[in-house]
């Protein structure tokens, strides 16, 4: 198993976490007044894009593993 790339992918799914765990505090908490919505939706997308990110590293790592 490529270690380097495993460790990759879990460090940005990891992040995609944090990202959608700031957006779903920042519906509790407004604390950004009136831009809490562009930052919820700011954290959600930021989110989206990390998962996506982390599932393509994770799947090249499988399959480096294999091939």
């Amino acid at each position: 198993m490529n270690n380097r790339t495993f460790a990759n992918g879990l460090a940005v799914l990891g992040a995609g976490l944090l990202a959608s765990s700031v957006s779903s505090f920042l519906e509790t908490f407004p604390i950004f007044g009136n831009s809490t919505n562009f930052a919820r939706g700011f954290f959600d997308g930021l989110s989206v894009v990390a998962f996506c990110v982390a599932i393509v590293i994770l799947v090249r790592s499988r399959s480096a593993t294999q091939g």
